[in-house]
C-alpha cells in the first residue's frame, strides 16, 4: 500500500480545517439570537471540480472545492478552495483559498457588504479585504435586461486591503453566470475576471495584473458536469495562459 506524503497529509489537513471553519461559520450565525425572527432556512451548496488535462501549464490547480450559503439576517457566505499537484505530482498541495461574508442592506437591496480572508500558500501571504459588491442583475432598472440574458452579474470592489506589505491596493471581481434554455437546460457559461489596482510588484509585471477563469460545463449525468476552462493568470511569472478539461460535481444541502 502505498505510503501517503506529508505533504499530502498537511494539504488534507488544511482542507479539512477550512471545511470546518466554513460549517462552524454557518451554523454560528445561524444560532445567533437576534436572527431568531429570521425563519428563512439556511442553505449549503457548491462543486467539487477536478481538472486532470492541463494544456500549458501542468502544475496548475487540478482540485477546487467551492461553497456557497444562504444564512439568515440578510447574510450569506461565498468560498473556494484551491489545491495543485493532484493529477501531476499525486500530491494535493493547498493552493490558496477566499472566505467571503456578505451581508444584503435590506431583502430588496442589490448591494452588500463584503469580508474576505485571503489564505495563499507561503509565509506573509495572507490577507483581508473589505469592501461592497454590486448584483446588477438584481437591480430594478437593469433586470429585464439581464433576464432577457438569462445572465446574473456581480461586481465586487474590495476598497481596503490588510496585508504584511503596506500597500494602497484596491480589487475589482467580476463574476457571471449564463443559462441557455432555448438550447438546452444543462449548458452554462461562467467566469469570473479580477482585477487588482496599486499593487507593488516588480517591472515585469502588469502594471493592474489580471486573473480570469472563463468554464463552459455542460451535465452529463445527474449532477456530474463535463467542463472546459480558459484561465489566465498575470501574476504568473512565465506562462499566463491555460486551458484545463475536466468534470464536476454540484451538489446542494
Amino acid at each position: 500500500m502505498q505510503r501517503i506524503s506529508d505533504n499530502s497529509l498537511r494539504s488534507i489537513r488544511i482542507c479539512i480545517q477550512l471545511f470546518r471553519y466554513c460549517l462552524i461559520l454557518v451554523f454560528a450565525i445561524i444560532e445567533i439570537p437576534s436572527f431568531a425572527a429570521d425563519k428563512s432556512p439556511a442553505m449549503l451548496w457548491g462543486q467539487l471540480s477536478l481538472y486532470p488535462y492541463q494544456d500549458r501549464v501542468d502544475d496548475d490547480v487540478d482540485l477546487t472545492l467551492t461553497l456557497n450559503a444562504q444564512l439568515p439576517g440578510l447574510f450569506s457566505y461565498f468560498s473556494y478552495q484551491n489545491f495543485r499537484g493532484v493529477f501531476s505530482e499525486g500530491d494535493a498541495q493547498f493552493d490558496r483559498s477566499e472566505q467571503n461574508l456578505r451581508w444584503a442592506l435590506s431583502e430588496k437591496s442589490p448591494i452588500d457588504l463584503n469580508l474576505q480572508a485571503v489564505l495563499v500558500k507561503g509565509d506573509g501571504n495572507d490577507r483581508w479585504h473589505l469592501g461592497f459588491g454590486w448584483r446588477l442583475h438584481d437591480t430594478s432598472f437593469l433586470k429585464d435586461f439581464f433576464d432577457r440574458l438569462n445572465l446574473t452579474y456581480r461586481l465586487t470592489f474590495q476598497l481596503k486591503r490588510f496585508a504584511s506589505v503596506d500597500e494602497d491596493a484596491w480589487q475589482m471581481e467580476h463574476f457571471f453566470k449564463m443559462k441557455f434554455p432555448r438550447e438546452s437546460e444543462r449548458f452554462y457559461l461562467s467566469g469570473f475576471l479580477d482585477q487588482t489596482f496599486n499593487s507593488d510588484l516588480p517591472d515585469t509585471f502588469s502594471k493592474n495584473p489580471v486573473v480570469t477563469e472563463i468554464q463552459f460545463g455542460a451535465r452529463v449525468f445527474n449532477q456530474f458536469y463535463a467542463v472546459a476552462e480558459y484561465r489566465n493568470n498575470q501574476f504568473r511569472t512565465s506562462e499566463n495562459h491555460n486551458i484545463a478539461l475536466g468534470i464536476e460535481y454540484k451538489f446542494r444541502w
